[in-house]
């Protein structure tokens, strides 16, 4: 994996290759207990309309497949969700500047005197009448990640990691209606970056565990990769200094937890480094599919001698699963596709069973 931190990279990248992808993804945690996480998609790797069309041609673009996903839950439990791909005509993504649409969803990132701030709109509306509309605003100081990687845009690389923002300032308002409502008043802490993967997911791993953990001065960022039975593992803590404390000398997963759909991931991880140790327990399942789960949870962190709590949110993706044709018909009845919706889409009841 390249690892990047570059505001000026947060743009969207030239991506040839059949069966290419790019995301840009907010999460944030409020003080009274909403999160919330928001993906924009230039070409959808989950969609089962960009696959087929990559089985059928061998030759799909990215830019055709479009798309956003929303999730916002509540101590928890999902209170709305939404993933809907467009039309190329219907979305867009800036080549020049952090920006981008998705039907009547939207965000942008501007710099100024070494603070970042994004502005992510939402307006969407679900087949069976829930919808969301709000605005909330993304602000943190832009801080020197070279230590993380790299630190330079490498165009041979398969995957592509920008990290922008592990730690920032959440505030807005957002307003949900239909099945149920929720009016919310967000302030809190959270995260946004970037990934571009230059071939189909599959290609570039076979398992990626990755999470964000805050305390009150500090952000916890991990991943796990394994590529061709070899495992990667990277984690630090992110102070708001600036200073980047390694906790990846040694990096223990613990015993696994099969899924309804039989994934097997751990839920309890332990890291060590030379002057911070972490232990993590993913104690919520707030997403749970075919081919990926995300969590909620708690983490300890003892940084030198002082011993702190941190929570966020965690994500396990077991790609292969995406293209095995047996889980589509699961997958279709949560993403909306151009043109008619799907009937469980269209029922509220129903609908909350995929969630």
């Amino acid at each position: 994996m390249n690892i990047i931190s570059d505001f000026s990279q947060d743009i969207r990248s030239a991506k040839p290759k059949p069966g290419s992808y790019e995301w840009w993804y907010f999460d944030a945690i409020s003080t009274d207990g909403y999160s919330l996480v928001i993906i924009f998609y230039d070409g959808n790797p989950f969609s089962r309309k960009y696959i087929q069309e990559l089985y059928n041609t061998g030759n799909s673009a990215a830019g055709k497949f479009p798309a956003i996903s929303i999730s916002v839950y509540k101590k928890g439990e999902p209170v709305f969700y939404s993933f809907e791909e467009f039309k190329a005509e219907n979305a867009d993504f800036s080549e020049k500047n952090p920006a981008g649409y998705a039907g009547q969803n939207s965000f942008y990132g501007e710099k100024n005197d070494g603070k970042l701030r994004y502005v992510v709109r939402l307006n969407q509306t679900v087949p069976n009448g829930d919808n969301i509309k709000g605005t909330l605003t993304f602000f943190g100081a832009e801080k020197d990640l070279s230590a993380l990687g790299n630190n330079t845009a490498d165009d041979n690389s398969k995957h592509t990691w920008n990290l922008i923002l592990p730690f920032c300032e959440v505030t807005g308002n957002l307003e949900i209606s239909g099945y149920r409502y929720e009016k919310i008043e967000f302030s809190g802490t959270g995260y946004h970056d970037h990934n571009t993967g230059s071939e189909p997911m599959k290609n570039s791993f076979d398992e990626w565990y990755w999470g964000r953990y805050h305390t009150s001065d500090a952000a916890f960022v991990y991943y796990l990769m394994c590529e061709n039975g070899s495992w990667e593992k990277r984690a630090w803590l992110i102070e708001e200094n600036g200073e980047v404390l390694r906790a990846d000398r040694n990096i223990d997963p613990g015993a696994l937890e099969f899924s309804v759909f039989g994934l097997s991931a751990s839920r309890k991880i332990e890291f060590k480094g030379d002057e911070v140790s972490a232990e993590l327990q993913k104690s919520i399942v707030t997403d749970n599919g075919p081919f990926y789960r995300r969590y909620e949870g708690e983490m300890v962190i003892k940084r030198r001698e002082e011993i702190v709590k941190a929570s966020g949110i965690s994500e396990y993706i077991l790609p292969s699963r995406i293209y095995n044709r047996l889980f589509w018909p699961l997958v279709d009845m949560r993403i909306k596709y151009p043109g008619k919706a799907h009937w469980v889409q269209k029922n509220s009841r129903i609908y909350r069973w995929t969630w």
